[in-house]
């Protein structure tokens, strides 16, 4: 009862500020108008770099796997990866793909503890990136909002950023766990201390990896820079400029993005279009060519969704043949998608994510 009453809260939140937006502050005809008029030809480049952003950051993941043992190849973890986007985007959660990566690839490891560090940290070091590349370009920029005796964006990037390094220590850090341990222990919940300790093993797997640190938060820093000019390339499809050029765009997706984790949303749906008109309005555009920016950017994020879907259609259908044929299927059945794996295989229960 208390989740579906979440997910109705997060609904009415998400249409209230729809409903407001294109009520009171977008006009309809306006918006329309942008839309048509797009060119395709950028909307096409668009989408042919987020495909090559999110393909970098399944290359992160996959190379975050090594310092687990995970071995799984890259064009797998590139299709679970595309199955976690598919998911993330059909879901009310931002962090549901997350949950589906997790999911299936504790299906075709048997490790859980280690396929949640993976996932987690991945999101970690690309949360890393999105704060660097955004306090970087709001500081050469000095950014404010709005642009007159507004506030600066840099020093608010710094205060998240400080946050966010505190919150890293924690997580490598042993008194951290033995204080949930204690915890865990008053209430008498040994499962959960197990998972927590096994949790905490999987993680400091990385403690010291500070080759592959650098390497991963470049590749965030990329993927930042990459989702930049997937909007640069979508405002020029309608004409859009900012007053400060690229700088406004480093600045700004990224502050989108912060904008788009609140929880209240069905997947940032209202928070995103009210952040892109606040915004891009204080630099200069529109609100109706802000709004339709952000209309233009969820289009790229839907359509690079889509094979995540196909490949779940494949996959399930393959499997249903597999079981059909036992014979033909073999061992490979317990490797596909959504497969059963057997008791020997696990790690512990899934149940306990």
């Amino acid at each position: 009862m208390k989740k579906g009453a979440l997910t109705a809260l997060k609904i009415f939140v998400s249409l209230g500020i729809l409903v407001y937006i294109f009520t009171r502050v977008v006009h309809i005809g306006d918006l329309w108008a942008n839309l048509k008029e797009a060119k395709i030809s950028y909307l096409l480049a668009a989408i042919v770099v987020y495909f090559a952003v999110q393909t970098l950051s399944a290359y992160r993941w996959y190379l975050l796997l090594k310092p687990l043992n995970i071995t799984t190849s890259f064009p797998r973890i590139l299709a679970l990866f595309y199955l976690g986007m598919y998911f993330n985007f059909f879901l009310p959660s931002s962090i549901g793909g997350d949950f589906f990566k997790v999911y299936y690839l504790n299906k075709e490891t048997g490790r859980l503890s280690a396929s949640t560090a993976s996932v987690f940290v991945d999101r970690d070091i690309g949360m890393g990136g999105l704060l660097l590349i955004a306090l970087a370009a709001a500081t050469w920029g000095g950014i404010r909002v709005p642009p007159a005796d507004g506030v600066p964006l840099a020093p608010i990037f710094a205060l998240i950023g400080l946050a966010f390094v505190a919150a890293n220590f924690a997580l490598f850090y042993r008194p951290t766990y033995k204080l949930l341990h204690r915890l865990l222990s008053l209430f008498k919940m040994r499962k959960a201390d197990e998972k927590v300790e096994s949790l905490f093993e999987s993680v400091n797997s990385y403690r010291g990896k500070w080759g592959l640190a650098a390497v991963a938060l470049l590749m965030s820093i990329g993927v930042q820079v990459g989702c930049a000019i997937v909007n640069m390339l979508a405002a020029g499809a309608i004409g859009l400029q900012t007053q400060h050029g690229w700088i406004d765009y480093m600045v700004l997706i990224p502050a989108i993005g912060l904008i788009g984790m609140i929880p209240l949303s069905v997947n940032g749906a209202g928070w995103r279009e009210a952040s892109y008109i606040l915004l891009f309005q204080s630099v200069g555009a529109e609100a109706h060519q802000a709004a339709t920016l952000s209309l233009l950017w969820l289009g790229v994020i839907v359509v690079t969704s889509l094979p995540g879907g196909i490949i779940y259609i494949v996959e399930g259908r393959q499997r249903k043949e597999d079981r059909q044929n036992p014979t033909k299927g073999g061992d490979a059945e317990s490797r596909k998608i959504g497969a059963p794996i057997s008791r020997s295989q696990e790690e512990e229960p899934v149940s306990t994510i």
